[in-house]
């Protein structure tokens, strides 16, 4: 992709949230054996210091990502480049 800005709304999201989430806290919750307590949906996954902690650095994160988008533009579409590239088989509609 020559052009991140030439990406389709949908494509810039999945971008963002490779940047966002990815590579932190939802990794660790992500990384382990497979546990049979997954195949019940009335069981909890997460806890509520897990979630907390995740929704932090995601926002800390997310800070980031707008100030860069403010004050260098162009070092923020060279990084949508490059997560973008990491959703290549997402979903893009």
């Amino acid at each position: 992709m020559d052009n991140p800005q030439q990406l389709s709304r949908r494509e810039i999201a999945n971008a963002l949230v490779v940047w966002v989430f990815r590579n932190g806290v939802i990794e660790d919750l992500h990384a382990g054996k497979h546990s049979e307590l997954l195949e019940n949906p009335e069981l909890s996954r997460i806890t509520n210091a897990e979630m907390k902690k995740l929704m932090i650095e995601c926002c800390e994160k997310m800070e980031s990502v707008l100030k860069l988008m403010e004050e260098d533009r162009d070092e923020f579409w060279r990084k949508v480049r490059i997560f973008h590239e990491h959703a290549r088989g997402w979903n893009k509609e």
